[in-house]
């Protein structure tokens, strides 16, 4: 029988048959789930009581920079280039490691609070980011920064690999490392190439922002005569699993590479709306079957780190912008935010509730009033419920927050850690 039992709840699998168990059971050993259906009688084992709540897979956030949690409401209401240029890359040349650890670990209590179980990370000192992660006990996929318009560049390059060497050698459960090139304008096609072949052949992914403005795609015509996805697709990017964040601005053509070539699209909107960069083709990307994700980016640009904002926002504005109600279900927009988020990511065991799949598991409590009365658990989760119902979060079959209080770090330390570290970057930048 399973080491744990989560019993009574309103069991969401999200696996291919969309399968729904009213009054059901998740079993938990090793690290797996090793049952999932109606409950079964009683035997020994922890026992998790779930009656009025749904169980469903963890949420996953595949593309932010949880660092950034030392950095929220320092930029506001900028433009991305701007955003970039004149705030966000001055004060991150003053970031210590130990500011990255504790700000990481800051977004990592936030997202437990919120029932992220797995984070797709691209940010500055890695090693510190990725302890952060690991500490918290979420699943963590951390990429360190590589920028090829520096004079370090390869410097730069040397230690991303030093770096997916060791995370590759570690092997441990709950760690995913990949390559980030930040984007095409700061990533040029020679220095690309190296990291092409450094993460495909290592197996390793590729994590990076594509196509989040206009200005990045008419910068690309202009010097490669061909528009951002046609040119990664040239220069050999996608040859290698890639989970592409933004993807903002594209052509038909680019929608079908994209779904052809199988790159997880990772759409954040709430960022793209607050940098004004605009709105992705979220419908037409989905008819063309291309893999899509929920990210929430940095919370310099959201400003938070709570991805059922963003399944909401993903369902909503679309009906909107097509005057159509149907354009993106409820169960479309949550899949997004667990197996959709998982398979952007590549990450094959993640993202369902099934036998032989991590368990990474999360309760989200129906009985708030806003949740009543109840009529479709699949719409509430999606169109009202919120971040503070999420009762429980288990990641790799441990649990990290019991009901609504996380118990994998001390909460109260790691805030005030983080304030500190937050009011002394900002002091030293100026």
């Amino acid at each position: 029988m399973s080491d744990l039992r989560i019993l009574g709840g309103t069991v969401l699998c999200f696996d291919e048959d969309r399968t729904l168990w009213p009054d059901g059971e998740v079993g938990i050993s090793g690290g797996r789930i090793d049952y999932v259906g109606p409950q079964r009688g009683a035997a020994d084992g922890e026992v998790l009581d779930a009656r009025g709540q749904a169980v469903m897979p963890g949420l996953v956030n595949a593309h932010t920079h949880v660092a950034m949690t030392l950095m929220r409401s320092y930029a506001d209401d900028m433009s991305l280039h701007a955003w970039l240029e004149q705030r966000i890359w001055p004060i991150e040349r003053h970031l210590l490691p130990s500011d990255v650890y504790w700000g990481t670990l800051l977004g990592c209590v936030e997202m437990i609070r919120a029932g992220v179980t797995t984070f797709n990370d691209m940010y500055w000192h890695a090693r510190e980011a990725t302890q952060a992660g690991l500490d918290s006990g979420l699943r963590t996929c951390p990429a360190g920064v590589l920028i090829g318009i520096v004079p370090d560049k390869q410097a730069m390059l040397e230690r991303a690999i030093e770096f997916a060497d060791e995370c590759i050698a570690r092997a441990h459960p709950r760690l995913h490392v990949r390559f980030g090139p930040h984007a095409p304008y700061t990533v040029p096609d020679d220095y690309m190439a190296q990291i092409i072949e450094a993460a495909g052949s290592r197996g390793v992914p590729i994590h990076i922002h594509l196509a989040e403005t206009e200005k990045e795609v008419n910068d690309c015509l202009s010097q490669h005569g061909e528009r951002v996805m046609e040119h990664m697709q040239r220069i050999g990017l996608f040859d290698v699993p890639v989970n592409a964040a933004h993807c903002v601005h594209l052509s038909p053509a680019e929608i079908d590479i994209l779904a052809e070539r199988g790159v997880g699209v990772v759409t954040n909107h709430s960022s793209n709306l607050k940098l004004g960069a605009g709105i992705a083709l979220i419908p037409e990307l989905l008819a063309a079957g291309a893999v899509i994700g929920l990210g929430t980016d940095g919370t310099a640009s959201n400003n938070n780190l709570d991805v059922l904002e963003e399944v909401r926002l993903v369902a909503l504005l679309h009906k909107g912008l097509r005057r159509d109600a149907t354009v993106i279900s409820a169960y479309d927009a949550l899949e997004m935010a667990t197996a959709g988020g998982a398979q952007a990511m590549g990450l094959t065991d993640v993202g369902r509730l099934k036998p032989g799949y991590r368990a990474d598991v999360i309760c989200v409590d129906l009985t708030a009033p806003h949740l009543c009365p109840g009529h479709n658990v699949v719409g509430d989760l999606a169109y009202a419920a919120q971040s503070a119902d999420v009762t429980t979060t288990i990641v790799e079959g441990e649990v990290l927050m019991r009901d609504r209080q996380v118990v994998s770090v001390d909460q109260a330390e790691v805030v005030a850690k983080a304030r500190e570290a937050a009011m002394a970057l900002v002091g030293r930048a100026g």
